[in-house]
């Protein structure tokens, strides 16, 4: 792969060298793909637009980011700054460029939603952003746009499997007791920070080249290199398992419905997301961000209490206050 870095860096240099102008624009399409975006919008699918569709789009989107987590760790591959002091980082990522964590989302998320909405001009819009986040994430400096293709091609296939095996999934799943599919999916979550774990000694005693530091010090002096850490990877699988056990317990009570005016999506959404920031801001800053198992449990516990109040506490607060109404 390093012998294609000349010819991928031409091209992020001729990107960032069609102006400053662009930076507003770029930021704004990756901010599509960034966690902040998907924790304090997106819910509003599942809480005022259509309840299914936002959970399908929500499970996809831990499982891409798990997976996209995972492969990072595998690759071990590094970001255009950190290997060329020409290149200007517009932004600061910690972790391993290939494959790009929003290509890969955007292709998976965007692209269920765009195979789920019989709407032309919906469909274009969802292609066009999956294009222009790829795009703003070169721009940036922070990928290679071999990143963003891989990114693509295995947001594809999982999008591609995803659809294949929806159903039949989803069908098994309903046979399962409450608190056995509960165990099953906190096994699942598990297993997924188990495969993180074991990327990190492929190959074995490897360690980060000293040269990817002193460039990214150079190009990005306020940055930290942590590529190695498994935040990432603990953080989408406890929200996997926080959204998929909630959302099954909720169901399980009768679920709620999504509809009602616009003042009560309104006050749905500033609710719903009010319950976020307190959980997954809140505790983010009382909860300690040591890299041990307390830590990691604490960081577990934090993004799983996030899923549940996305998935089962936000909407019982919601038919508490008269605002949607038990499913039907």
């Amino acid at each position: 792969m390093e012998l294609f870095y000349p010819i991928e860096l031409s091209l992020t240099h001729f990107l960032q060298n069609l102006g400053d102008w662009l930076q507003p624009i770029m930021h704004f399409f990756t901010f599509f793909g960034n966690e902040e975006f998907y924790l304090l919008v997106m819910p509003i699918l599942y809480w005022c637009v259509d309840t299914v569709l936002g959970l399908r789009i929500g499970i996809m989107l831990v499982l891409s980011g798990t997976l996209n987590g995972i492969l990072k760790l595998i690759f071990k591959f590094p970001r255009p700054y950190w290997i060329d002091k020409t290149v200007t980082a517009y932004i600061s990522e910690s972790s391993f460029g290939m494959p790009s964590g929003h290509a890969m989302n955007a292709m998976s998320v965007w692209g269920l939603f765009a195979a789920s909405v019989h709407k032309k001009a919906i469909k274009t819009a969802s292609v066009v952003l999956i294009v222009l986040v790829g795009i703003s994430r070169i721009y940036l400096g922070v990928h290679f746009s071999s990143d963003v293709l891989v990114g693509w091609l295995l947001g594809g296939l999982l999008l591609t499997l995803y659809l294949h095996n929806e159903k039949r999934i989803t069908a098994w799943i309903k046979e399962l007791p409450l608190w056995h599919l509960v165990f099953l999916l906190f096994f699942i979550s598990i297993a997924l920070i188990g495969l993180g774990a074991l990327s990190l000694s492929i190959p074995g005693g490897w360690e980060i080249p000293q040269t990817w530091i002193e460039t990214a010090a150079v190009t990005d002096p306020s940055g930290e290199l942590d590529p190695l850490s498994l935040e990432g990877t603990i953080s989408n699988a406890a929200i996997f398992f926080g959204l998929t056990s909630g959302a099954a317990f909720f169901h399980s009570k009768g679920g709620f419905n999504h509809q009602g005016t616009w003042q009560q999506h309104i006050l749905k959404f500033l609710i719903g997301v009010c319950g976020v920031v307190i959980l997954w801001m809140g505790l983010g800053q009382v909860f300690p961000h040591s890299a041990d198992l307390f830590g990691f449990t604490l960081r577990y516990l934090r993004y799983a209490l996030t899923g549940f109040w996305i998935a089962a506490g936000a909407p019982a607060i919601f038919i508490k206050l008269g605002l949607s109404q038990k499913g039907e």
